[in-house]
C-alpha cells in the first residue's frame, strides 16, 4: 500500500516536471511559426505543414505535462487544507484554477494536433486562420488558469507559510505583471510563471520530505 508521505511526494514531483513539459512542448519543440499573422493563407499553411511533426511531438509533450499538473493539484490541496478553513478556502480555488489550467493544455494541445493532422498545404489554408484564431483563444486559457494558480500558490506561502515569502512574492510580482500587461504581450513574463511553478513544487517537495524525516525520527 502506497503510503500518504510517498503520493504527496508523487504529487509534487509531478509539480517539478509538468511545467517543464509544457515550455518543452508548447514552447520549444512546438516553437509556433516565424510568419506573420498577415500573411497570405498557403504561407501559414504550408509552415504549419512543414513542422507536422514537430507540431505533433511537442503537443503530446505538453499534454502529458498537463496531466501531470493533476497529481501536483492533489498534493496542493492535500497540504492546504492542513491549515484549517483558509488553507481549505485556498486550497479550493488553487484547484479550480489548476484545472483551468490543466484544460487548457488539453484544448491547445487538441488544436495544434488538429493542425498538424493535415498533409496538403492547400486544404489547410481554407481552415488556417480560423484555427489560428482557435489556438489564439485556447493559449488565453491556459494562460488565465496558470495566472489564478500561480497567485492563489503565492497567497497561500504567504498566509500559510507553505512557501518562503520572497518565493511567493516573486509569483504575486509574475502575476500581477501578467495581468499588467495582457493588452500588449504576455507571452515573456506569463511564460516565466511555468518555471516558478517548478521551482515552488521543488520548494514544497523538500518541505515534505524533510518533514517525514522528522517524523520518523
Amino acid at each position: 500500500m502506497i503510503s500518504a508521505v510517498r503520493l504527496q511526494v508523487g504529487g509534487w514531483l509531478c509539480g517539478v516536471i509538468a511545467p517543464l513539459l509544457v515550455i518543452a512542448g508548447f514552447f520549444a519543440v512546438d516553437e509556433g511559426g516565424t510568419a506573420p499573422l498577415d500573411a497570405p493563407a498557403l504561407v501559414l499553411a504550408r509552415e504549419i505543414t512543414d513542422q507536422r511533426a514537430r507540431i505533433t511531438i511537442g503537443a503530446v509533450i505538453g499534454m502529458v505535462g498537463g496531466l501531470l499538473l493533476v497529481g501536483f493539484l492533489a498534493s496542493l490541496r492535500t497540504r492546504l487544507e492542513r491549515d484549517g478553513q483558509a488553507g481549505r478556502w485556498l486550497a479550493t480555488a488553487a484547484v479550480a484554477f489548476g484545472m483551468v489550467t490543466v484544460t487548457g493544455t488539453f484544448l491547445y494541445g487538441s488544436v495544434r494536433l488538429a493542425d498538424a493532422a493535415v498533409a496538403d498545404p492547400g486544404t489547410l489554408a481554407e481552415s488556417v486562420r480560423p484555427l489560428m484564431a482557435l489556438t489564439t483563444y485556447m493559449s488565453g486559457v491556459l494562460f488565465w488558469g496558470l495566472l489564478g494558480l500561480v497567485m492563489i500558490i503565492s497567497i497561500a506561502g504567504l498566509i500559510t507559510g507553505t512557501l518562503p515569502k520572497a518565493l511567493a512574492w516573486v509569483g504575486i510580482v509574475l502575476a500581477a505583471a501578467s495581468l499588467a500587461l495582457i493588452t500588449t504581450d504576455h507571452g515573456g513574463v506569463g511564460l516565466a510563471m511555468l518555471p516558478w511553478l517548478t521551482v515552488a513544487s521543488a520548494v514544497l517537495l523538500t518541505a515534505e520530505y524533510a518533514g517525514s524525516q522528522t517524523d520518523s525520527d
